[in-house]
């Protein structure tokens, strides 16, 4: 078969001939429009489609520059704070160097009464100083106050006693992406403002409960999600608990999911308890090589009858109920706190929870800032006034003990007493004790290192007729005198020994003290001579005034050292606020050319070469002008072209 030839058509419509045209023009004219654009705003694209990939980038390189500026300004406000800050540290600095220059000069013997009451004068100008810086707003915002920037830190409560009503946060800024910094200064770090804890010592310890969270068990480590494997010698079943949040949920999961093995699940006060049928073997192991039956305390590979699960040990938490603490306390007594002067009773009677005990002691008046320890396992309490002493002891019960809080124990050392001087070792009788039928007691204390063996020491020679023991309330070392005798109770110092008046059973200045009658028996409370205090700036110059009022030279020797140890802790106050400036001056100069950086890789997908965009204009203006030339001859044809 032939091929067969095509015959070519060149013929067309004038109306495919327009569109076709028109379509050249519009094409022409949209592609100038572009490069027109480009040309104006200087950018190589106007919207994603343009260049979908590209716009990627640049979406999300513009975010990251903003994310950058917003931490620059972050920065340069966080720096603004920490230079008011650095001010304002260098002006408690001065101040504290003047103060220890009055007090050397007030040391010396030569002194007059005038010039020591004009220098306590000066001190008290001191403290209201430095009160005021300690009071400083920035920006609205008070430098000292921790977290709570709206509050006044500082204020008075007596002629030299200083209060600090903030509290120990810290404002966080971010001075990169992820990354935090510190932004301010507390009173605490600052001037000492709250004192050292009296830590619980004692081990609340609270009970497991079917509501206890996992996060809480193992001294807060919690329980790692997983799954246990429980057999009975004739099944296994494999028991997820990844989702529990409770050991209640653990002991559901545990009873739900034992498939056809009789099982009893109890949450008894210590840990978990699994118990199977009568003559039934189990055995409890791990699932995958995990962990959780063993944090669990029920891993048991030898079969028993009965898994008894270890002690979970359970932390401390605002909202554990006091009836669940296995170490019960004396809620009725409650306990006293003595700061500034005063003694605050208080009582947990009503306190359902920790929390609630928390509140009571909080709110009180006695100045105080408790707290659950870190440990989880106590409360500790903490000062907030200065230049005061600060004690707790009972108040008729043994709260204060059982709570770990009372600050004069039998295992109180002796050369802790008296702010650290200590009881004087020396050898023979130290004071003599007489009782009310006439009989001596002659007590030396050399060699003896705690309270406790002075007690003991005291009920050995006293022999059942004189009991020595702590003060029922409040605190201090406590004379009963069980004779029926006429005469009176008292201890008399030794001269030059001043044991006595160390152990707080004279008062100073005097030679001995007496007794009264309490209870049937003739009873001698000694003070207390184991005070804390607020180591901090306020305290020392309180401590110097009121030595220098009272001529008090040791005291004045004393404060001297406070200072000494407030001005050292101010100085690294400063070298750490310091390093924090220079940090953030790195950081600031390292997104600074991180900014250009960026900026440079945002030009090279968003921004337009004017040299080729200038190319491309004259280009697409010639084909629009040929499109226009070609399309002004096409259309003008008549029908006499084609005949």
């Amino acid at each position: 078969m032939g091929s067969v030839i095509g015959i070519p058509n060149t013929r067309v419509s004038d109306t495919f001939i327009r569109q076709q045209v028109v379509s050249q023009i519009l094409s022409n004219q949209a592609s100038l429009l572009q490069i027109q654009t480009q040309l104006a705003t200087g950018q190589r694209i106007q919207v994603p489609s343009e260049d979908p990939d590209a716009a990627l980038r640049i979406i999300g390189l513009q975010r990251l520059l903003e994310q950058k500026e917003q931490v620059q300004t972050n920065l340069r406000t966080g720096q603004s704070y920490l230079t008011a800050t650095d001010t304002a540290l260098s002006t408690v600095s001065d101040s504290l160097n003047e103060a220890r220059s009055v007090a050397l000069g007030a040391v010396g013997t030569t002194i007059s009464d005038q010039q020591r009451e004009a220098a306590a004068l000066q001190i008290q100008q001191t403290i209201r100083q430095l009160m005021d810086v300690g009071n400083q707003q920035f920006r609205g915002r008070y430098l000292f106050a921790g977290s709570n920037t709206t509050l006044r830190p500082f204020e008075t409560a007596g002629s030299s006693l200083v209060r600090y009503l903030g509290d120990e946060g810290r404002l966080s800024s971010y001075s990169d992406i992820g990354v935090l910094f510190d932004a301010n200064l507390h009173g605490s770090e600052v001037f000492g403002a709250i004192s050292q804890p009296v830590l619980g010592t004692a081990d609340l310890d609270p009970v497991l409960t079917a509501d206890t969270r996992l996060a809480d068990l193992r001294g807060g480590l919690g329980i790692t999600p997983g799954s246990i494997a429980v057999s009975d010698g004739s099944s296994t079943s494999v028991i997820d608990i990844s989702t529990a949040e409770t050991i209640g949920d653990v002991a559901a999961m545990i009873l739900a999911g034992s498939g056809p093995m009789v099982l009893d699940v109890a949450v008894t006060p210590a840990g978990l308890e699994i118990e199977g049928a009568p003559a039934t073997l189990l055995t409890v192991r791990e699932v995958a090589g995990g962990t959780t039956a063993r944090e669990l305390g029920i891993l048991a590979s030898t079969p028993t009858n009965t898994i008894v699960g270890d002690d979970l040990n359970p932390i401390l938490r605002p909202t554990t109920r006091l009836a669940d603490l296995a170490a019960m306390f004396d809620q009725q007594s409650g306990l006293q706190i003595v700061n500034g002067g005063t003694t605050h009773v208080l009582s947990f009677a009503d306190a359902e929870t920790v929390e609630d005990m928390l509140n009571i002691l909080n709110g009180s008046a006695a100045g105080v800032l408790a707290a659950i320890n870190e440990s989880g396992t106590g409360i500790d309490v903490r000062s907030r006034l200065s230049g005061a002493d600060f004690m707790i002891g009972e108040n008729g019960g043994t709260t204060a003990a059982q709570l770990g809080l009372r600050t004069f124990t039998a295992e109180t050392r002796l050369d802790e007493l008296n702010f650290g001087r200590g009881v004087a070792d020396r050898p023979g009788t130290d004071f003599t004790i007489t009782q009310s039928d006439g009989v001596q007691i002659d007590v030396d204390v050399s060699g003896l290192e705690t309270v406790g063996e002075v007690l003991g020491l005291i009920n050995g020679l006293g022999g059942g007729t004189l009991q020595a023991r702590l003060a029922l309330y409040g605190n201090g070392i406590e004379l009963v005198d069980q004779t029926t005798g006429a005469g009176t109770l008292t201890v008399t110092r030794t001269f030059p020994s001043m044991a006595a008046i160390e152990l707080g059973l004279i008062p100073e200045g005097q030679q001995s003290s007496a007794g009264t009658m309490s209870g049937g028996s003739q009873v001698l409370t000694g003070r207390d001579v184991n005070p804390l205090e607020t180591e901090g700036v306020f305290t020392a110059l309180s401590r110097l005034y009121v030595s220098l009022k009272e001529n008090d030279v040791l005291g004045i020797q004393r404060a001297i050292e406070l200072l000494d140890r407030q001005a050292a802790a101010m100085n690294f106050a400063r070298a750490e606020l310091g390093a924090r400036q220079q940090g953030l001056e790195s950081v600031q100069s390292r997104l600074e050319s991180e900014n250009v950086d960026l900026q440079a890789a945002l030009s090279q997908d968003l921004d337009a070469d004017l040299v080729e965009v200038i190319s491309n204009l004259n280009a697409r203006q010639t084909a629009f002008e040929a499109a226009l030339k070609s399309s002004a001859g096409t259309l003008q044809r008549t029908l006499l072209d084609y005949l």
